[in-house]
């Protein structure tokens, strides 16, 4: 006897039909269907959006699509936030450690203070010296410098480029200190303090910046020989670590401009991005073992003496 047909032969029944799964998941079947590309998607690679559900696949493609249209600042870095949190850090930085100075005036500045002839013992204060300042004029000064200058640069360079450049500068002004120092005169015991080698190598930096974006630069020229006819003319102040600063952040900053990636009409520009951070982290290297370097010459001559 045979069995009543119902329209469905022995190949096509509903158990034979083939079941829509997910393409990273073919364990599992998934009648949602991702709105870009027509694929199943299982909830494990549902992403939800304004328009219906992408996969993930689709949304990772939309992201990267999105990222390399994204507006980037002169280095190539994407925009960040407008706030100056590195200028208010280092500026909150220099005011705690003015305010320790005066708590305990002795122990701040002896772990703090840079002078040459214990710098190889206390290598940390080519840095922590820069934060330090000896009166309430001289950081009032050196503060109001790193406000208006910096505003400017940390939102043109980057917050982690606009570090960079001033902390390579605080350690060129102090190396050109240490290098310039006779191991046989008072120069070698005397200690140095302040931020002024960082805004010098903020002022240099300003300089090549509006060279390069078509900016004003007479400004910046006449702000830069003011304050090195003071540096020169008022005893007391460290000419070297200024000078240092600002050749130092002036070369650095020159070096970025010189190796950023030129992007061209559909250009991967994540891809840019990541080489320009490879780069400039190799000028910021670079520039850290070039100080080394005439660190460690100007040590081994100094015990040849």
């Amino acid at each position: 006897m045979e069995r009543p047909s119902y329209g469905y032969s022995a190949e096509d029944t509903p158990e034979s039909q083939d079941q829509p799964v997910c393409p990273r998941h073919p364990d599992r079947v998934s009648y949602v269907r991702c709105k870009r590309c027509d694929r199943p998607a299982c909830p494990d690679c549902q992403r939800p959006t304004a328009v219906g559900v992408l996969c993930v696949d689709c949304e990772r493609e939309l992201s990267r699509q999105q990222a390399s249209t994204r507006p980037r600042n002169a280095m190539g870095a994407g925009i960040g936030k407008r706030t100056p949190y590195v200028t208010y850090t280092l500026i909150a930085l220099c005011v705690l450690a003015y305010l320790g100075q005066m708590v305990a005036p002795h122990i701040v500045e002896q772990l703090g203070l840079f002078a040459p002839f214990r710098a190889l013992a206390m290598p940390w204060t080519f840095f922590t010296a820069g934060f330090l300042h000896g009166g309430i004029m001289h950081l009032a000064l050196n503060m109001y410098a790193l406000w208006m200058v910096g505003q400017y640069l940390e939102q043109t360079l980057g917050h982690v480029r606009y570090s960079a450049v001033y902390l390579v500068s605080v350690l060129g002004g102090h190396t050109a200190v240490y290098l310039l120092a006779d191991p046989l005169g008072q120069a070698w015991y005397t200690g140095t303090l302040g931020a002024s080698g960082g805004v010098f190598g903020l002022f240099a930096a300003m300089f090549i910046v509006n060279r390069h974006l078509g900016g004003q630069t007479a400004q910046i020229l006449v702000l830069i020989g003011l304050n090195l006819v003071i540096t020169f003319t008022i005893p007391n102040i460290s000419w070297q670590g200024h000078l240092g600063g600002l050749v130092l952040g002036a070369a650095v900053t020159a070096g970025m401009f010189a190796l950023r990636p030129k992007a061209t009409p559909g250009a991967d520009r994540q891809a840019l991005a990541r080489r320009s951070a490879a780069l400039h982290s190799a000028v910021v290297a670079g520039a850290v073992v070039l100080c080394v370097v005439l660190i460690v010459v100007k040590t081994l001559s100094a015990l040849a003496l």
